[in-house]
């Protein structure tokens, strides 16, 4: 296993009572600070009856309102709007998403909170087992997307040599991982599932032909079956390292919110910048430690547009017990289960697309999985569409990862088995669900 290191041992060692001292001052340094410079906080914080003096302890965070990505999208659209609290020539720096499902939401940052993301992403990639001197090709998009140079930025910050790959020309890019002797891969689990594809197929043994150590895989969920088909594939072990899940989101300014450490128990949130909740969400109430709620943090860390209790919509538990690497302050999250945006319902039931990815991959015979939705008929119908080689295809299986479906999802959807290179592949984000939907009346012709 690769040596546990520490880019910034003071705060990482940090004593629980030392973090929460912390917390509760930079938690009062933010409120007061949206308060005076944003006209979306002071008008919502009016709205809502506090004031940042109300904050006395941490848990009275709980009395201040929550922010939710259409607020960003109708106050702080094109160019940071209410949100922002300094001058637009004093954030120089921009990234916003996609806006697939509406708007995108857009970020900007000062010099000062490029610093902080270069710190805390050194932090991260420290964490995962970077080192000075590892040569790292990113295959993270360089557009919009915040993957791309804010890993680009880390590795530098850390003392790796980057090459800035993005997505795509997967069999170049294989020879260039030989050529270069690289040792870190980053990417989405995607596409890093389907690099490792490719080199087989190139007659390649990750083993003795390449030198990656550590894969960064992010920006979608994954699974353990997941993680360790992509460390075999990468040859990752072999070389003493492996595939460590690392989280992110833009509205919390890029994608270092969190890190796992080389031992791969869970992500460790760096709560000494983002203090983080978890509620049912639901009723918006808070929940304990080792419940299963949504994820909610507040930005202390920028000064361009920090966000106060942003609800992420991502579904995880908080584990509190000290991780061997002795960052106990840190909390951490096992995994996200899922979105609350992305679960559609089912014969009654709410289903979430990573509990299909988790219970089908299982299988070791599958090599990529698709759901199809059938809107058009009611009641609506569900398949899950398997790969599988054409020697391992039978009815024994197929029963298998249909009661394994019952199992995990409380419903039995019927599995459909298809042949290898009959499902897409993803350079980017993968697109797994496929919901077939009725015409719109204005597309139905009259007769």
């Amino acid at each position: 296993m690769e040596k546990v290191r520490y880019w910034d041992p003071k705060v990482e060692l940090m004593s629980v009572e030392e973090m929460r001292k912390l917390q509760l001052k930079r938690l009062k340094a933010v409120l007061n600070y949206v308060y005076e410079r944003s006209a979306f906080y002071r008008r919502k914080f009016d709205q809502a009856g506090v004031k940042p003096d109300d904050l006395k302890t941490l848990e009275d965070l709980r009395k201040f309102p929550f922010t939710v990505k259409d607020d960003l999208r109708e106050y702080g659209y094109p160019h940071g709007g209410d949100f922002r609290c300094v001058p637009m020539d004093a954030t120089p720096y921009f990234h916003c998403t996609s806006g697939t499902t509406g708007k995108p939401t857009v970020m900007y940052y000062t010099e000062k909170d490029k610093g902080t993301w270069e710190d805390l992403g050194a932090r991260s990639l420290t964490a995962a087992g970077v080192r000075k001197g590892d040569i790292m090709l990113n295959c993270y998009g360089y557009g919009l997307f915040t993957g791309g140079l804010g890993f680009h930025y880390a590795g530098i910050r850390v003392g790796a040599v980057v090459i800035p790959w993005s997505v795509g020309r997967t069999e170049a890019m294989i020879q260039a991982l030989k050529d270069f002797k690289v040792t870190v891969l980053t990417g989405t689990p995607s596409y890093e599932y389907y690099i490792g594809e490719v080199i087989g197929k190139m007659g390649l043994d990750p083993v003795k032909d390449l030198y990656l150590r550590v894969a960064l895989p992010g920006a979608e969920t994954w699974t353990e079956d997941m993680r360790r088909r992509i460390e075999e594939s990468l040859g990752l072990k072999a070389h003493g390292g492996g595939a460590v899940n690392c989280y992110g989101l833009a509205e919390m300014g890029g994608p270092f919110v969190g890190m796992e450490c080389v031992y791969e128990k869970g992500v460790h949130l760096w709560v000494d910048r983002y203090y983080v909740e978890v509620i049912d969400p639901e009723t918006g109430e808070a929940l304990e430690p080792e419940e299963e709620g949504e994820l909610v943090f507040t930005n202390m860390a920028y000064e361009g547009m920090p966000i106060i209790r942003y609800r992420t919509r991502d579904i995880t538990k908080l584990i509190v017990d000290p991780c061997e690497c002795g960052r106990k302050a840190f909390p951490r999250f096992p995994r996200i289960v899922g979105r609350t945006d992305d679960s559609f319902s089912y014969k009654g039931t709410k289903i979430f697309p990573s509990a299909v990815h988790e219970a089908v991959m299982k299988f070791p015979e599958v090599q990529e999985f698709q759901i199809v939705v059938d809107k058009t008929v009611m009641p609506y119908t569900m398949v899950i569409r398997v790969e599988v080689p054409k020697d391992k295809q039978t009815p024994e299986l197929k029963e298998r990862i249909e009661r394994e479906l019952d199992r995990t999802l409380f419903v039995a959807p019927p599995v459909e088995i298809v042949d290898v290179g009959v499902l897409p592949r993803f350079e980017g984000k993968a697109k797994r669900v496929i919901f077939k939907e009725p015409a719109k009346p204005e597309e139905l012709k009259i007769r």
